[in-house]
């Protein structure tokens, strides 16, 4: 029987965090009821009151429909320290870390879809992935345009062997965990395009699956990713993991 960590990173997502842990809750039981599955909130700073809503719904039984639920906390902000530092902590516990956003664009359903190919020895990271024939995306035509434009420069700089790097649901190993996490450094969100640069670079095996992706459109949730703002800084991040991964040095 696996044992499988759901790590969720929030800043800020006190709008959206109680509802996504109740779907996340449905979604293991109906469909990851035979494994052993941990599920972990990775807090990075926020100040809307989302730590609160956490221990509130620990406090009431101390799990979700008999799922172990955790909050870590860090003062630092990042979705990648905040993955990275969850998925540290569970190296020994743990035979499958896995990440989704707080908001649950990705439908969740998919899980199973998720993890299988690593149970059954076929890939050591799944990528859930917007652009597969079978996959179904909601989303602005201003994030569409910015996420079109985004996996053009990646495939340019770094040639990563996926689609769509960016899509916030991933399965690893814990054995490429051990190999892949000291040699990662991005504390932002293109911790995913360093993962999967790195993996790349090391020969490990990844899968890429189809799934359906919801923006979520509530205009109290303001993204922590700007859609054009953050331009120059994807640009400067993705020569930087260029660089890395190519000389294949640890940070």
């Amino acid at each position: 029987m696996s044992r499988i960590l759901i790590t969720i990173p929030t800043w800020n997502e006190a709008v959206v965090i109680e509802r996504s842990l109740a779907v996340l809750r449905d979604a293991v039981a109906r469909h990851l009821g035979d494994r052993t599955v941990t599920i972990e909130v990775a807090d990075n700073g926020s100040t809307d009151g989302t730590r609160e809503i956490v221990r509130d719904v620990i406090g009431h039984g101390g799990a979700i429909h008999e799922l172990p639920l955790r909050l870590i906390e860090m003062n630092g902000t990042g979705k990648g320290m905040a993955i990275r530092q969850s998925w540290e902590r569970h190296l020994d516990d743990a035979d499958i870390l896995t990440f989704t956003d707080a908001d649950l664009a990705a439908d969740v359903s998919a899980l199973p879809s998720l993890i299988r190919p690593i149970e059954v020895g076929a890939a050591d990271i799944v990528c859930g992935s917007r652009y597969l024939y079978g996959s179904r995306t909601y989303r602005s035509w201003m994030r569409m345009l910015a996420s079109r434009t985004y996996r053009f420069l990646q495939h340019a700089l770094l040639h990563l062997p996926v689609e769509d790097a960016q899509c916030g649901f991933k399965a690893v190993s814990v054995g490429a965990a051990r190999t892949l996490l000291p040699l990662l450094a991005e504390d932002g969100w293109l911790f995913d395009t360093e993962l999967l640069a790195f993996a790349s670079k090391k020969g490990v095996r990844i899968v890429e699956i189809p799934v359906d992706w919801i923006e979520h459109r509530d205009p109290r949730r303001r993204s922590a990713i700007g859609v054009f703002r953050n331009g120059w800084g994807f640009l400067s991040g993705l020569w930087r993991i260029r660089i890395r991964s190519q000389r294949n040095t640890a940070p």
